[in-house]
């Protein structure tokens, strides 16, 4: 929560300064400094030189503006008002669609906003925060700024607006906390930012194992693009990406090929103000031999993957199975991180459950990461008038709510499954656990072979099964189940 005391510490140790470079800039005469002076402390939570570079060439086309003498808006007009006029010229009359409207609202995000700001300090706010509304997000979470929900990816009229409520969301905070609005643009864009640690509070530096493996697509005239060892840029992702996961770099122009090999950096967020909505932070690239389209419809591998049918159209975010993605490294002589998982032995007959729990689906849930905390083994479950029970051997994620207990999945162990008569004898049991449990999940392991059933067609088709030992491809899919 916001606290009045570290707030005057901050004023009183140079912060008074930077509301006055607000307040002289914003209410009196936009200055060449003031871009210089922003882009400083942007740089706290930025490491990005080309979003750095986008800001500064946006502040200098306002600089330009007013310099010529114009103006907009002559602080008479509402707030509403205000900015149903801009919107109204960007979209020439009222002929182009909110998504063009959008898209070039947004493009110049930093332009308009402190434009707005300028016009009317008491409703708008320069956003500098372009790419970074996950910095936003935890500003909010950590002074109690209650931001409201974000609008639908296809909403572009619902996310253009949606400024304009992260505006209001932003001055009931100052109202609250007796704030000046160039005291507000301090706090967002000097104390706060430091205060949850900068690009520390987002960016992991030591980077988890990867669990996943992504294309992402671009053009060698890309404004985020770079080969330098050290880059840092936000990029389109899919959302399940998570830090540590490998991202395939592919060039549509002028190569038409693989290009590098990145690392996810941050966690996977919403921006409403991306135009392409999910965004995640990529890093540490490493170049390879570039892998061609014609290569990867060629290869015996990759030229069966869907999105090579397509032509690699629409390719952000579409998710490689580890046998496709290890083969592209393969093929670009790449030594950057495979995706490869220790796959459990089954060498010599199990004679009991025992021994299947220990030997296989411990081991199986501690590689997936589940620890000794996530599940419980033989729990009771009570049925009817405590005359009778039931003990799955696994269960994952269980909570408890007064009288009734759920999980996400269950698990039962067999020490050996041959046919198909066994094999629907154990179904029928662990669908009883998973029904009275209402879990997503419920699965049956036995020395032999591993079989998954989803709650979505009542446990009554295999989702996934496979025999000991598991490829690399079955260990993702059960490990993309089991981490959902």
């Amino acid at each position: 929560m916001f606290n009045q005391y570290m707030w005057q510490l901050y004023l009183k140790a140079g912060g008074s300064e930077t509301v006055k470079c607000f307040e002289e800039n914003l209410s009196n005469e936009f200055t060449e400094d003031y871009i210089s002076f922003i882009n400083g402390l942007h740089r706290e939570y930025q490491l990005s030189d080309a979003i750095l570079s986008d800001e500064h060439e946006q502040l200098s086309l306002l600089l330009e503006y007013y310099r010529n003498g114009n103006s907009f808006c002559d602080g008479t007009c509402s707030a509403e008002d205000a900015l149903d006029l801009l919107i109204y010229i960007l979209s020439d009359n009222g002929s182009r669609d909110a998504k063009c409207i959008f898209s070039d609202f947004t493009f110049s995000l930093a332009n308009f906003s402190t434009m707005l700001s300028v016009s009317l300090p008491e409703s708008f706010v320069p956003y500098y925060f372009k790419w970074n509304f996950n910095v936003l997000q935890t500003i909010a979470d950590s002074f109690g700024i209650e931001l409201p929900a974000i609008p639908n990816k296809s909403d572009y009229e619902g996310r253009l607006y949606y400024y304009e409520d992260i505006c209001a969301a932003l001055h009931a905070f100052r109202t609250k906390n007796n704030l000046t609005p160039y005291e507000l643009y301090a706090f967002l864009y000097d104390f706060a930012p430091k205060y949850i640690g900068g690009v520390s509070s987002y960016l992991i530096t030591e980077l988890p194992e990867p669990r996943s493996a992504y294309f992402i697509g671009g053009s060698r005239d890309d404004l985020f693009l770079s080969d330098q060892t050290d880059a840092v840029t936000p990029w389109q992702c899919n959302p399940g990406t998570r830090a540590g996961d490998m991202i395939l770099m592919y060039l549509r122009t002028p190569v038409s090929a693989v290009d590098s090999v990145w690392r996810s950096c941050s966690v996977g967020f919403i921006d409403p103000f991306f135009l392409y909505y999910r965004c995640t932070y990529i890093s540490h690239p490493q170049k390879l031999k570039a892998v061609t389209l014609e290569q990867l419809r060629a290869d015996k591998i990759t030229g069966t993957m869907p999105i090579v049918r397509k032509n690699m159209q629409g390719i952000n975010g579409v998710e490689l199975q580890p046998s496709e993605y290890n083969r592209i490294l393969q093929i670009g002589r790449s030594k950057a991180k495979k995706l490869e998982f220790v796959s459990i032995s089954t060498k010599g007959e199990f004679g009991t459950e025992k021994e299947v729990e220990e030997h296989i689906i411990k081991p199986l849930l501690e590689q997936f990461g589940f620890s000794e905390q996530d599940y419980v083994q033989q729990l009771y479950l009570e049925i009817g008038n405590h005359n009778h029970a039931l003990i799955p051997d696994f269960v994952l994620l269980p909570e408890k709510h007064g009288n009734r207990q759920t999980a996400f999945a269950v698990i039962e162990a067999k020490r050996s499954i041959t046919g198909a008569q066994e094999l629907e004898a154990a179904l029928s049991q662990v669908r009883s656990y998973a029904k009275l449990l209402g879990t997503r999940y419920a699965g049956i392991i036995s020395q032999e072979k591993i079989w998954i059933y989803d709650a979505k067609d009542d446990f009554s088709a295999v989702k996934l099964s496979s025999a000991f030992p598991l490829s690399d491809d079955v260990l993702y899919a059960v490990r993309k189940i089991l981490n959902h």
